[in-house]
């Protein structure tokens, strides 16, 4: 047994079902607890889509209800011992959830929905728990999801406070930017959005001058694209920083481009081309409410705080 409890050189496995992808992490543990990773992949499904009605589309929930099929077959040609999967955003807003999650529990899946507090809290183990963020005696982790984003506030030995904000790059999208390429007034009127619901979170002046990692799929492929730009480009994004400077000139390439054009691009994931102007409009008006100067990626989100906290790592 390891120092947590958990048998060593067993495997576990974390299904983050988010309202634009489908995540999942496999991990080995070792004798001193720590964990690690055998394989760490997604793919997109969009189940928030459509979301304004409150109701899960059809399509959208075959496409993650066959994502999970993938992913427990992969489960299982890893030996996994469990499997814990979560839900969060569109699957706490859906009035149909429950359907969803019959089928899921058809398809071998028991799947559990956190609370907006709930999944600010794992977000942030997870990136508490990383040897580059471990010691850091301030830290803000951003989570930018499709259908939500989740600011963690810790101290150095423990959580402070959590927001949950119903602002995410699929919502936001959605809601305001419907030209294509959007047109400048949609640009401006989903930037006041993302403003507003930032300032009713009422950060404090406290909040500032710390150390903001940010995680989930709209960080990664800015990250990924602003390191394609560089002489020579960069194999790995987690732990580069992304300056205000930056993310201002992707919105500005983002903003020129078609959807079409913007799948072109090297480093973005083609699936996120659609939506990834709404998510870096959310990251701006997040660096700018914190009143810091860039934001650290973390590719450890939600699902490797789901497995330290549910193996007590």
């Amino acid at each position: 047994m390891s120092r947590s409890g958990a048998a060593v050189g067993a495997r576990y496995a974390a299904i983050d079902i988010g309202s634009n992808t489908v995540k999942l992490a496999i991990a080995e543990v070792q004798p001193d607890g720590n964990l690690i990773s055998l394989f760490d992949g997604g793919v997109t499904t969009r189940i928030g889509e459509g979301m304004q009605s409150r109701r899960l589309g059809e399509r959208p929930m075959q496409r993650t209800l066959d994502a999970l099929t993938q992913c427990l077959g992969v489960c299982v040609q890893h030996g996994c011992a469990r499997v814990f999967a979560v839900g969060t955003s569109a699957l706490r807003d859906a009035d149909n959830r429950d359907d969803f999650l019959q089928r899921a529990r058809t398809a071998g899946l028991d799947v559990t929905v956190l609370s907006g507090e709930e999944e600010a809290r794992l977000s942030g183990l997870a990136v508490r728990r990383d040897p580059l963020w471990r010691d850091a005696e301030r830290l803000v982790v951003l989570d930018i999801g499709g259908g939500s984003t989740e600011l963690t506030f810790l101290g150095k030995d423990d959580l402070s406070r959590s927001v949950s904000l119903q602002l995410g790059a699929v919502r936001l999208t959605e809601r305001y930017l419907h030209g294509d390429p959007p047109l400048p007034a949609e640009r401006r009127l989903a930037a006041r959005a993302a403003s507003r619901a930032l300032t009713r979170a009422r950060l404090s002046s406290e909040d500032g001058c710390v150390n903001v990692v940010g995680v989930g799929g709209t960080v990664i492929n800015m990250g990924s694209v602003a390191a394609a730009s560089e002489a020579g480009g960069r194999a790995h994004v987690h732990g580069m920083k992304l300056t205000g400077k930056e993310v201002r000139r992707q919105i500005r390439l983002y903003a020129g481009l078609t959807t079409a054009q913007r799948k072109g691009l090297q480093g973005l994931d083609p699936s996120r081309a659609d939506v990834i102007l709404g998510g870096a409009i959310v990251l701006l008006s997040a660096i700018r409410a914190l009143r810091v100067e860039h934001v650290s990626v973390s590719c450890r989100g939600l699902r490797w705080g789901v497995l330290y906290d549910r193996l007590a790592t």
